[in-house]
Formats: C-alpha cells, structure tokens, sequence
C-alpha cells in the first residue's frame, strides 16, 4: 500500500516545478554519481555496495561475505530488543528525480513489513541526497512503527559494513578533555555517545592518504546518539536513539541530516567543512568572542592556570600565609592567573553532593585577599551528581536518572568516592540547586568564578523516569535541561552585575554559548590534533595542559608548548610546579603564559587556520607515558608550527620548540591564500616585551627560523604599508 502522505508531498513537488520523480526496479539496485563519487546501492537490500571517489578511483567500500548493509532498527518490548536490518525484506519501491541546482535524490522505501506474526507494522523511509558539486552527501532515515506490541529502541544509520578496512585509515575524532585525536592505522574499536565530553563534536574523518571519508550528523537539537567505528569487523554506523524507547508504537521522524561521502584532503579539511555548519549553530550565535560581553575579560586574559587543594605548598596559618605561595607565583609568572580550586568545601571530595557548603573556616576571607590581588578564584562544585548517602536524599531521589529497569544510574569513581548518581537536568528541583549554590559562592562568599563540573563532560544519559515529562530514553531533552539550568546560573550572573566565569569539564560544544571556558585535561599524547580549535577558535575559550611534572623536561613542554601553539589557555597544574627542581619547566611555563598574553589577539580573538608544516626535516624524540588512560609509547617532533589569523586578517606562525637543542623550521606561506592581499608583506616578531619588525618580502612568504633551545618564535606577517 503506498503511503498517501508521499503521494501527496509528490504532487506539490511536481507543482513547483521539480523534475518528475522516476520510479526505478529495487530488485536491480541504483547508482548514484557526479564527478566525486560513486555510490552503488546493491539489488533487493539496497546495501551500500561501493563508495568511489572519483578523483583516485579509490573504492572505500570492501566486499563482505553475505550482503551489505544500511540500515538496522533496533526493536524493544521491556528487556526483549531485536534488530532488523535493510536485508530483512527487499526494498519495495525506490525513486530517483533531480531536485533544483542539480541535486541528485534517491528514495528507498521499506512499506508495511510483516514483523513478529503482525502484518504491515513497519515501514522504514531512506533518501540520499547527492550533490553536483561534492562527494558529500546528505543521508536522511525516517521509521514508521505500527506495531500493538513493539516499541522502537535505536536506529543505525547509516550503517555500513566493508568499511573501514582494518589497519588502513587514520581517523580523526573529537575526543575528552583535548583538541581531538589522529588514531594512525587504527584498528581498535571507537564507540562514543554524542553530546558528551567525550565526543563533543557530531563528526570524524578518516582516512587514506588524501584518500578522505566525512562522517557527521548535522542536529541542532543534540539528540541522543552513538558513534562506532569497527575497524576490525569493517563495519561502522551512527546510532540514533528514538524519543520514548520501547513504547508501544513508538516511530523516528528522521530529524536531521547525516553527511557522508568521500573527499579529497586530511583532518583539517574535516573540521574546516565542519565549523562552517557548527557557527550557524544556537551554541555559536553569541558571536565571537570580541563581541561578547557577556564572557568576562578576566578570563579572556589568563595566562597561566593553577589548580590546587586547600593548603598550598605547606603554607598554613592566616588566610594571607596561606595565600602567600600562589600570590609568589602569580608575581613571578607576571601574567594574570587562575585558580581551579578544589576541597575548599567541609567534606571529603566525591562525598555529600551537592552539600558542598559550609566552607572550610576561613574561606571567605581567602577568596576576599586572592580577587582583591586579580586572580580569578574559581572553586570546584559537581553539577550532575547527588550522593545516595546524604541524609535527605529522599528530596533527590524522585529527580535522579533512572535506566529502563528503573534503577539508578550510580558510577564508581574511586573507593573513598560516595554512591553518586545522576540527576536529571530536567528537573526544575536540580536547576535550582545548583543555581542557588552558584549563587551563594558569588554573593556570600565573593569568587568571581564557578567551575561546574561534569556538565559538559557526561554523556546524554538516557532518563527513563516516567515523571519527569520527557520522552523516555532518546531526544533532546539532556541538553535542553542542562541549557536551561545553565541558563539559570548565568541570568544570576548578568542581574548581579558581576558575571563570574562560568566554566565544566570537557568541551561538549552544545553548552558554548552558556558556558565562557571548557577545561581540556587530558593529558599529553602523540595522538592530539587541535581539532577542537579548527572548528571553535575565535568563539569558545578553552584552558589547560596538564602534565606529570615528574617526567622528562622535553615531555613537559611538549604538553605545553603544543597547548599554547593549538590556543589553550597553559597550566591547570599544582603548585609544585614552582619548587626549585622544577626551575626549567616552570620557565617554559612561565614562556607560555607570558606569549599568551602578548597574542590575545590572535589565541584569544582569532582563527587557528590549521599546522604549518615543516618543508625541512624536524627531529622528534620517543617516550613512555603518552596518553590518558591507556598509556603507552609514543614519538612526537621536537617542534610545531601553528598558523593563526587575527580579526583584522594579519597572520601569525607560532612555533614552538619542546626540546634542549636549538632546530631549524622551514615553512612557506601563500597570505593570499587567507584573504590576506598585497604585494609585500611585513614580517614582525612578536614577544612579550613588544613587536620587532623583521623585514619587508614579497609574497608568498618562505622562511627558515632558528628556534633556540625550548624556545617559543611568534611571526606575523601583514601587508606592507601602501599595499
């Protein structure tokens, strides 16, 4: 039976003036191409078959042993969840037609399947919409569920398998608390729900040489969903998790589009293609960061991070003693500093949540002496998590996330951790909460900064409390409440007229426009890429480059140098870092800082336009140690370069240089390239003391720094003055 809805939506297609849709036999396939790509389609299941690019002939898409795949929809009735997949039942009608501008659009339909002993309960919708200007297409997935028993759970789509080949691809994903990673010939698994810490970003790239695949969901709303990629079984797909999971008769409307197709290039022009979309984004419309006044300039001008307990450096006795090492600090440093404060609060850490007051006795009067000196003292609260163990905790209980069985969902942070769970962002209770908490550490007690942990860095848990009025499981309702309890704490802000920074874990790009800086805690690894900073510089600020200070010299300015070269505001480290052994990474440190704050207007207000890399042999050295959480060996180069460009257009190479010998980098730049247009060029070095002007050349610009040992160079290049 054809659906009368799509007979309708074909005659006011055909009214204004589309060209006619043409009916096409499933059981023969189809093939979709331009001058990028080739996309076959399989007979009967329709699976996809090939991905050619055009531009290599490269064939992304590897024969399988039985069919290729599509599209699986997961169907659930309490504990009970089965799968059909695109190979179930053949396609039984699918149209293709050219849409205005030359868009090539195909329709696979899947009408009234039989399922479980019921006749036509189930209907899945696909189209494809290809360019004639790309090897990007948009992928859509809709789900019609009639079933008097079935509830739907999750859609995977679009689920591919023979792909990627194991072994074969290097993939660039976002990833916690950092810029991004580049995963070199990977062959383990990756699954990551998104919104979360650990996938901020609805996209990853992967691929073979120049030989590119694009993978991203194009969601405003940041619905629930999972990305996976398989390399060992050549699978992967994006799972979309339905509004209401398993409720009787429950459907997926096909809410947003899915790029997916092949392109010429590497991570970079990954994450270029992706900010273009993501600043139209609700979490970008405040606008750059030069024109927001709502993000506070003493955030915007931090140039070093400390991150430290209750008592610093042994210092003990009046609240100024006990300021005394960190006040040192920030004077010898000589930039403006932040203070991530952790157990200031009267009970242990990860104990009591969200009881965080009293304070310790003098704390007032501490915050009082450190603001009144400009440092921004922001202490730690937890803004998702309730301990089961406070005593009115039955006030709680009826707001906390619970999973389809009805439990909570409680996570193990450590033996000395309480039983902490989640709770729903939805509840006004919650927002509350944390809203009258914040305010009270501003009004009562004076911090001029809140950091509100695991907000941004959780993933969307998938809330299945009947009371809360949300669709159960899947939706948008996870971001829509953390927004809206973020809206809360920062309307308290401007009415107050003091705007505290606002900061959470992770950089979960859905929280941007409510949250001024995302801490990226990770800590060091040859697998970091800036693929945070590509996409959001100029718009989101982001702090933090931790690093074992026990370890080698050139480890830690690696973790340094290259968190100042991506845009990273430098530091969230003890202060033991200043202890006299530590001289040498302090300096670095101390380098780092003061450069950030003499390139505000680039690192702060501008672009980072991507790595400049090397035209000569760097020299790279080998450590133990890399990564967060799975640890392990890794080689980095002794230097990097960064290519950064101010509002006005001016460019700037930073580099950086993390070992003990001086090396040489050679980099050739076309300015016009970026807009920047002239004849000659001026090239000036940046330093913190001041701007020395280099030379005059023509353009392009090619040059060979000597970069002294742990040294940081920072050149910019503008037009000559009558260009």
């Amino acid at each position: 039976m054809r659906n009368p809805f799509l007979a309708c939506l074909m005659s006011i297609v055909c009214a204004i003036g589309l060209h006619a849709a043409q009916a096409v036999d499933p059981s023969k396939g189809i093939t979709l191409a331009n001058h990028y790509v080739r996309l076959e389609f399989e007979p009967k299941g329709m699976g996809l078959s090939a991905l050619v690019d055009l531009q290599s002939g490269v064939n992304h898409i590897q024969p399988v042993k039985e069919k290729h795949l599509l599209w699986q929809v997961a169907l659930a009735r309490g504990t009970q969840i089965e799968k059909v997949s695109n190979n179930y039942a053949p396609c039984n009608y699918a149209r293709l037609e050219e849409l205005p501008g030359g868009v090539q659009h195909a329709m696979l339909e899947w009408n009234d399947l039989n399922w479980w002993h019921e006749d036509r309960v189930l209907s899945v919708r696909v189209t494809v919409d290809l360019p004639p200007d790309s090897g990007i297409a948009q992928w859509r997935i809709s789900v019609s569920n009639k079933s008097n028993y079935w509830g739907l759970w999750s859609v995977a789509y679009p689920d591919v398998n023979g792909l990627p080949e194991s072994g074969k691809y290097d993939i660039a994903r976002p990833a916690f608390g950092s810029g991004g990673q580049l995963l070199r010939a990977w062959r383990s698994k990756i699954q990551a729900k998104y919104p979360s810490g650990d996938w901020p970003m609805q996209f990853l790239a992967l691929s073979r040489s120049r030989n590119s695949i694009y993978f991203a969901t194009m969601d405003s709303e940041g619905r629930a969903k999972d990305f996976v990629v398989e390399p060992s079984d050549s699978t992967m797909s994006i799972v979309h998790y339905v509004e209401n999971m398993g409720v009787l008769g429950s459907d997926y409307a096909g809410y947003y589009p899915i790029e997916f197709g092949v392109y010429q290039g590497g991570w970079l022009e990954a994450a270029l293609r992706y900010r273009r979309w993501a600043l139209e984004q609700k979490w970008a419309q405040g606008g750059r960061l030069s024109q927001r006044a709502d993000v506070p300039e003493i955030l915007k001008s931090v140039g070093v991070w400390i991150m430290d307990d209750w008592v610093w450096a042994g210092a003990e006795g009046s609240p100024q003693q006990m300021d005394g090492p960190l006040l040192e600090a920030q004077k010898w440093l000589g930039v403006p500093i932040g203070l991530h404060w952790y157990n200031w609060h009267h009970m242990k850490f990860d104990n009591e949540y969200p009881h965080f007051l009293p304070p310790k006795p003098g704390f007032a009067e501490r915050v009082k002496d450190l603001v009144s000196q400009g440092v921004l003292v922001m202490p730690y609260i937890n803004g998702t998590s309730a301990d089961f163990n406070i005593p009115d905790f039955d006030r709680f209980g009826p707001h906390a996330i619970v999973d389809e069985a009805g439990g909570y969902k409680m996570y193990f942070y450590g033996e000395n951790s309480g039983r902490l769970l989640s709770m729903c962002p939805t509840q006004g209770f919650w927002q509350n909460t944390i809203s009258s908490l914040f305010n009270s550490l501003v009004e009562d007690y004076g911090v001029n900064g809140v950091y509100i942990d695991q907000i941004a860095a959780m993933p969307h848990e998938l809330c299945f409390n009947k009371e809360h009025g949300h669709p159960l499981g899947g939706g948008h309702y996870w971001v829509d409440g953390n927004r809206d309890l973020l809206r809360k704490v920062r309307n308290f802000g401007e009415r107050s007229g003091r705007h505290p920074v606002i900061t959470s874990e992770g950089t979960d790009e859905v929280f941007m426009d409510l949250v001024d800086g995302y801490l990226t805690w990770a800590e060091p690894t040859d697998w970091e890429i800036p693929l945070m900073e590509v996409v959001y510089s100029g718009y989101a600020i982001f702090f933090g480059s931790p690093c074992d200070i026990t370890k080698s010299e050139r480890f830690f300015c690696y973790a340094q140098g290259q968190g100042f070269v991506d845009g990273r505001q430098n530091g969230w480290l003890g202060l033991g870092v200043f202890k006299p052994e530590n001289s040498m990474k302090a300096e670095y440190l101390r380098q780092c800082g003061r450069y950030r704050v003499a390139t505000k207007q680039y690192l702060v207000y501008g672009r980072l336009l991507g790595p400049i890399e090397p035209e000569n042999p760097v020299p790279t050295f080998t450590e133990e140690g890399f990564g967060f959480g799975n640890k392990h060996k890794g080689t980095v180069p002794a230097a990097e370069g960064r290519l950064w460009q101010a509002e006005n257009g001016r460019l700037a190479v930073f580099l950086a240089n993390y070992i003990d010998q001086p090396v040489e980098f050679k980099y050739h730049i076309d300015p016009a390239q970026f807009g920047l247009k002239g004849k000659r060029f001026e090239l000036k070095e940046i330093t913190p003391e001041g701007t020395t002007p280099i030379t005059s050349v023509p353009g392009p610009v090619q040059r060979t720094e000597s970069l002294g040992p742990r040294k940081i160079k920072v050149i910019e290049i503008a037009p000559a003055g009558g260009d």
